[in-house]
């Protein structure tokens, strides 16, 4: 079934000329009224010229999103800058509102100019062909995507809607990956944030495909108010349920990835201690080198384990491989033959204890390929 946004949202997606051959590459969201909203931003100190006007603008009500794919305005100098603010104030002409009403959001190429007269160009075309529907809106903020990315949940009587775009450059502290979350249910500002912090840090700060930081990564949601007021509870679940299922798909949609990597970390000294081991695992290129190859190679975890934290005690650690123990209380367990079949899988679980105490995490990962490299060594040229 297709999604559709909540009620007082609408998107489009048309093509503007930024990606060559005529692909979608601009999306606006627009609402009907004046909106609460709440961000949560990439912490790179290169970050994009339209992450820092949004971040400027929080707190304040919107009227409009505009996104370009194919570019990402990312350290252009004063140019980058002057682009979002004409993007701003050409989006605000169109859809009737003041260019501080409009958020903008950029992915693509770090250092190229952005084409503001074909941005300029399109705006009228984009805000005329809004609708309910997400997909068109999904297909033009991809770039290397193989797929768009949607989701929805119920929060009560009211309802969450997701949409996102994220392929490689993945890390925590997210990644090259935006995400636009909407709902229905009454909220202000406070209550978004509340909200959308702990959701994000629980799914999209624990996933992982290449461990490189981006410039351009940024959680948006959107609160229309047309379906009264939900229990703040049921709004939480449904978020944070909305933000699990994107960043699920975006591991499974990695760039040149064949398998979705679960890896689970117990017996930590803390929470804090099991994503750090988690995201040791996850960075791994050898590990992750080792996916791609069938090869249960239990020693690159335990490396990135010890690694991570140089206090954690061997002799107490135990890992399995697709539900196969390999190290347990600190001994091999020589049974890399089982492991080896299990990893065929497109969906392989690490499960790790470290002995410590209680705390626990699930981060995802993804194989590193040979068609990763490719895809990453053309880049720009």
């Amino acid at each position: 079934m297709a999604v559709r946004w909540p009620d007082g949202a609408l998107s489009s997606g048309v093509a503007c000329g930024i990606k060559s051959g005529g692909a979608p590459d601009l999306g606006v969201i627009t609402f009907e009224e004046a909106t609460a909203w709440a961000g949560v931003f990439t912490l790179n100190a290169a970050a994009a010229a339209p992450v820092i006007w949004c971040r400027e603008h929080l707190g304040e009500p919107i009227r409009a999103v505009v996104v370009n794919s194919g570019n990402a305005n990312a350290c252009t100098g004063a140019a980058g800058s002057k682009a979002v603010r004409a993007t701003a104030t050409s989006a605000a002409r169109v859809a009737g509102c003041a260019p501080d009403e409009v958020l903008i959001a950029s992915t693509g190429p770090i250092g190229i100019p952005l084409p503001m007269d074909a941005i300029r160009a399109a705006l009228p075309r984009a805000f005329a062909a809004t609708g309910p529907g997400v997909e068109p809106f999904a297909g033009a903020i991809t770039t290397t995507d193989t797929v768009i990315k949607t989701s929805y949940h119920a929060a009560g009587g009211a309802s969450v809607v997701g949409v996102a775009k994220g392929a490689a450059m993945i890390a925590p502290n997210m990644a090259t990956m935006l995400a636009f979350i909407a709902t229905d249910a009454a909220a202000d500002r406070g209550l978004l944030h509340a909200t959308l912090g702990p959701a994000v840090q629980r799914t999209f700060n624990r996933i992982s495909i290449d461990a490189c930081e981006s410039t351009n990564d940024s959680v948006f949601m959107f609160a229309t108010g047309r379906a009264g007021r939900a229990h703040p509870d049921d709004l939480g679940k449904a978020v944070e349920a909305v933000c699990g299922d994107l960043a699920e798909q975006i591991v499974q949609d990695a760039e040149g990835g064949t398998t979705l990597v679960r890896i689970r970390i117990g017996g930590a000294a803390s929470e804090e201690s099991a994503v750090a081991a988690g995201r040791a695992v996850a960075a791994s290129a050898l590990w992750r080198a080792a996916v791609a190859g069938a090869d249960p190679n239990w020693g690159r975890i335990l490396s990135a384990l010890g690694a991570a934290d140089r206090s954690v005690d061997i002799t107490r650690v135990s890992v399995s491989i697709a539900g196969v123990p390999l190290f347990v209380d600190g001994e091999p367990t020589g049974e890399l033959l089982a492991a080896a079949a299990a990893m065929e899988s497109p969906d392989v679980t690490v499960e790790c204890d470290l002995g410590s105490g209680t705390g626990s995490a699930e981060l995802l990962s993804a194989d590193l390929t040979e068609e990763y490299v490719r895809l990453n060594a053309e880049g720009t040229s």
